[in-house]
């Protein structure tokens, strides 16, 4: 995790160090408090001068016999674009060396024995990561060119904004990392509190309007790689008793008055009768979107009518995992 406020020779910025803190205290540990990522924290907080050398050196580290490991590089800080293509910018950065390549950190990945390497970039002009040599991004302002990615298997580039564009700092974080962070928080988590790369962009970008910065995500995945457990939307034992109660993914279940029953609200500790358990458990999964009714009334109403509860098609989906015995 690479914060860099402090620039002798450039524009200081405000919010990169607290970027890439937060960053690396939650990725540290699950939601739940169990390890995670084994991380290293490098800013110019608390690193006597990150140079175009330093992180060079801290990056071939990361890389070094990498093999069954699943590998992730943050950097905040500056992002200059050159005739070479654009850079992540050191401390000691001159007008004709900026720091370290986009491109040299790509080829570091694209070449990797890792499982899988997500590459985070909250920088200017972080979207022209991993783009062809050649076609890079500075080309678009003479003549509008699509670019042209090669990324090996299981490596995922998510950044900021695109090879064009500089990114935006917001309330002491840069705006892509504010987001980041509270979609690492719970709010791209899936309903069994996975947020992977994918989650989080899904997250993001809907946050970025027309005339802002806009986020990239660059990604070749046979299998996305979680990133933090979260909390879940339920707990996952529910999901594993769906067809308990229902017996095929299109099975409706009748409701009936003895399902509300009598009695509510039940004293602390009191589980009720069967009925009224499974009313209840009927109702957790309806608040997860799992369930539905007809013109999608009330339960209660559905039960004093004796109508009918049926799975939703995300609700059909985790039928099947726990069916399979997947989940």
């Amino acid at each position: 995790m690479v914060g860099i406020d402090a620039y002798p020779r450039g524009g200081s910025l405000t919010g990169c160090v607290a970027d890439a803190v937060a960053l690396n205290d939650l990725l540290q540990k699950h939601a739940d408090g169990t390890p995670n990522w084994g991380t290293r924290l490098i800013t110019s907080d608390n690193t006597s001068q990150i140079t175009r050398d330093s992180l060079r050196r801290a990056l071939t580290e990361l890389f070094a016999n990498p093999r069954d490991a699943d590998l992730l590089f943050f950097f905040a800080g500056h992002g200059g674009q050159t005739p070479w293509g654009a850079d992540l910018v050191t401390q000691d950065a001159t007008a004709n060396s900026l720091g370290v390549s986009m491109s040299d950190l790509v080829t570091l990945a694209n070449d990797s024995a890792a499982r899988s390497i997500t590459i985070v970039l909250d920088c200017c002009f972080s979207g022209d990561t991993g783009n062809t040599p050649g076609l890079q991004a500075a080309g678009v302002a003479e003549s509008f060119r699509l670019n042209k990615v090669v990324l090996r298997e299981n490596l995922t580039i998510m950044a900021a904004s695109r090879g064009t564009e500089t990114s935006k700092e917001v309330a002491g974080h840069g705006a892509f990392t504010r987001m980041l962070l509270d979609g690492l928080e719970g709010g791209a988590t899936d309903h069994r509190g996975n947020v992977t790369a994918l989650s989080l962009y899904g997250f993001i970008s809907p946050a970025f309007g027309a005339w802002q910065q806009r986020p990239v995500l660059k990604t070749s995945l046979t299998e996305p790689v979680v990133l933090r457990v979260g909390p879940p939307w339920l707990d996952i034992d529910l999901l594993r008793q769906l067809p308990q109660h229902f017996p095929t993914a299109e099975s409706r279940l009748q409701l009936t008055p003895a399902h509300e029953g009598v009695g509510r609200p039940l004293p602390a500790g009191e589980p009720g009768t069967v009925e009224q358990q499974q009313f209840d458990y009927v109702g957790r999964l309806r608040n997860a979107n799992l369930i539905t009714t007809d013109d999608k009334r009330d339960h209660y109403w559905v039960a004093m009518e004796s109508g009918y509860v049926y799975l939703t098609m995300l609700g059909r989906y985790f039928w099947r995992l726990a069916s399979q015995g997947d989940l």
